[in-house]
């Protein structure tokens, strides 16, 4: 019985009650009682009819949601919805701001950045549908990063479609704002481009499996496919697994996994330019790979990536590592690339990894106790990382147009990266990273030659 019904109940019963009690003498008279209770039914059935009328014309009770009424909260951030649950929409706002140093100084200029600048927007519908569009300023360029409508009904079959983030590898999924250091490794940039448009299915079939395979574009961010003659896609795909969650290790992550992306591609998307981890100096680039045939060039190269991934954390400590290959198969040629990292992070203040693995990647870390309440510090965490990449298919000597090095470029480096970070709350946190690359041969820029990079940066992060 709902409000409305008890109020009606309530109404009839003070009715009934409030009508004077029979004397004696109608009493005695049957006929006389009769038709005395046959008014009192009828002022009551007209009592109740216009409070009916009265109830219907104010609406639903006070107490009842209201459907159109938008309610606001916080956690971690705002979130809008209606009353009834039908939608909820979460606006974000994310910022890095980077201050550098590099030496020599004709390799970058000491600088302040705006690292990134993102805007964006998370809403859902009727609980299946969710909805996700954020944009970016990075470094002078503006451009949509996420822009998708996702079906997940099924937690084992989530369908993708639009602008979003093909999952290749651990560090990839990982979001920018929770990485382990400033940047990612040098292996990263052999994944190639972050961002893809295409479709793609992921979900967790079993508690700790996780998988994706999508269909791409593959010519990577904001780019459509425009001509007829390079509308090569990619196929891609990944599949992940968590022992620990297995064996019911609670306090521990066991993270194994391998993906695969193979495609035709265009030589203007293909191979990959290489930049420090720094963020300074551009150490490798080519000088295309189209390949002579028939007096016409060929337009398009076979790309095949593919890439291991292993994380072991145990409370406060964690190990993680990564191998990427990259080939890339021409008319008359073949050139391959590889890369990988292996890093060690300690949460100094005693916050355990496995609390924010989630669907294969670690997110954000969040302090036992925030920063300036009470007598809490926050979160302190200290990272080593070396990273190695290596493509010595690719020299000066190459034949034009079959994956010739650019001049003054090397075709190897190796780096090491020593970073602290102090997370004050969820939302913000410091950061310093001090990141030495050598390279193989000397590389020149500005006039200058040299054989290694050493940047030592700064970066302020707000998260809401």
């Amino acid at each position: 019985m709902n409000a409305r019904d008890i109020r009606i109940v309530v109404v009839a019963l003070l009715a009934v009650l409030s009508q004077p009690a029979f004397c004696g003498e109608e009493a005695e008279d049957t006929q006389l009682r009769i038709r005395e209770l046959e008014r009192q039914i009828e002022r009551m059935a007209a009592q109740i009819k216009a409070l009916e009328a009265q109830i219907n014309k104010a609406g639903a009770a006070p107490d009842a949601p209201r459907p159109h009424a938008v309610e606001a909260s916080f956690k971690d951030g705002l979130v809008l919805s209606d009353a009834s649950g039908t939608w909820s929409l979460r606006p974000y706002v994310r910022l890095q701001l980077d201050a550098r140093h590099y030496t020599p100084d004709a390799f970058g200029a000491d600088t302040f950045s705006m690292r990134r600048a993102r805007l964006g927007v998370i809403g859902t519908f009727f609980s299946e549908f969710l909805l996700r569009i954020e944009g970016e300023y990075a470094e002078g360029n503006a451009r949509l990063n996420d822009g998708y409508l996702e079906f997940n009904r099924w937690p084992s079959a989530n369908l993708r479609l639009g602008q979003f983030k093909p999952y290749y590898g651990l560090e990839r999924t990982q979001g920018a704002m929770d990485l382990d250091f400033m940047e990612r490794a040098l292996s990263d940039y052999v994944a190639g481009s972050v961002f893809d448009r295409g479709f793609m299915v992921h979900g967790e079939p079993l508690a700790g499996l996780y998988y994706h395979v999508a269909y791409t574009n593959g010519t990577g961010q904001n780019v459509d496919e425009n001509d007829v003659r390079n509308d090569g896609k990619d196929i891609s795909a990944r599949l992940t697994g968590n022992i620990a969650q297995w064996l019911g290790w609670r306090d521990s992550v066991v993270h194994l996994g391998g993906w695969a992306a193979s495609g035709r591609q265009g030589v203007g998307s293909a191979i990959p330019v290489l930049r420090t981890e720094g963020r300074g100096v551009t150490f490798f680039s080519t000088t295309g790979t189209s390949a002579a045939r028939d007096n016409t060039f060929e337009t398009e190269v076979r790309r095949l990536r593919y890439g291991f991934e292993m994380a072991l954390a145990h409370g406060p400590l964690k190990f993680q590592g990564e191998y990427i290959h990259a080939g890339f198969d021409g008319r008359g040629f073949e050139r391959d690339m590889t890369a990988w990292y292996a890093s060690l992070q300690w949460l100094v203040t005693g916050e355990h990894y496995a609390d924010f693995y989630r669907k294969s990647a670690f997110g954000r870390l969040v302090p036992r106790r925030d920063f300036d309440r009470g007598d809490g510090w926050g979160a302190l965490e200290l990272g080593l990382r070396y990273s190695s990449f290596e493509a010595g298919d690719f020299v000066a000597s190459n034949p034009p147009g079959t994956g010739r090095l650019a001049a003054g470029m090397t075709r190897g480096a190796d780096a090491w990266t020593l970073g602290a970070k102090w997370i004050l709350n969820p939302n913000a946190q410091l950061q310093l990273n001090f990141v030495h690359t050598g390279f193989d041969t000397p590389i020149t820029l500005n006039d200058k030659r040299d054989d290694r990079e050493d940047a030592l940066n700064m970066r302020v992060q707000f998260d809401f």
